[in-house]
């Protein structure tokens, strides 16, 4: 029987699934961006420098809550999924099936949730897009070939990470839909806005905004 809280997510987390995408450009921007605010502080002190120093922390917001924020969680009963603004919270017994592409894709039925930190790398794609071409020009066999010189011995071979979330949830909601023992399911799929990145966002936009007509 799961507890009253099962989808609740003020629990120890199971696992933390880091992100697969943005981590270098999101950290490069967050350098850019101090670096920028700290020239500004420390030497300009003029309307400009203002500007240029609201600018700047407006821009390293958009870089956190688009390339860094974004992350998957698993907790005991629930799944939450991080996103730019929203988060996701799904309880593991509703979901029916989980996929990775470009995003991670939990379906509920019918419906679909993605987390767009965690997906296939853009070399893997390519490389999978650049097969199915070879494919189709009738050079399959030739790449296979190619590729098997430098092809790694089986004990070089791992598992891709983003295989490993997926593997690993699917486990997670095994062992949560076992739990029930034929008990009627319970919890909902649920949405919470990301208020502290929205409010801080919307403070540095319009703080920009006025220092234009300063």
């Amino acid at each position: 029987m799961f507890p009253s809280s099962a989808d609740s997510t003020d629990v120890k987390p199971v696992e933390r699934f880091k992100p697969t995408n943005g981590g270098v450009i999101g950290v490069a921007g967050l350098l850019f961006v101090g670096v920028a605010v700290g020239y500004v502080l420390f030497s300009v002190h003029t309307v400009t420098g203002l500007r240029v120093g609201l600018g700047a922390a407006f821009f390293g917001l958009v870089v956190w809550v688009t390339q860094l924020r974004p992350r998957a969680t698993a907790y005991p009963y629930a799944l939450r999924m991080k996103n730019s603004l929203r988060d996701t919270r799904i309880p593991l017994t509703l979901i029916d099936e989980v996929a990775v592409g470009r995003t991670l894709n939990v379906w509920v039925g019918d419906k679909r949730f993605v987390c767009i930190g965690i997906g296939k790398a853009r070399k893997t794609i390519f490389k999978s897009s650049k097969r199915g071409a070879a494919t189709l020009l009738g050079f399959e066999r030739l790449h296979e070939y190619a590729e098997e010189a430098d092809r790694p011995h089986p004990e070089q071979n791992a598992t891709l990470y983003e295989t490993f979330v997926v593997r690993r949830i699917e486990e997670l909601v095994d062992a949560a839909k076992r739990e029930l023992r034929g008990a009627p399911v319970e919890g909902k799929v649920r949405h919470e806005l990301a208020w502290p990145e929205v409010a801080a966002l919307v403070v540095t936009g319009v703080a920009f905004l006025v220092s234009l007509f300063l």
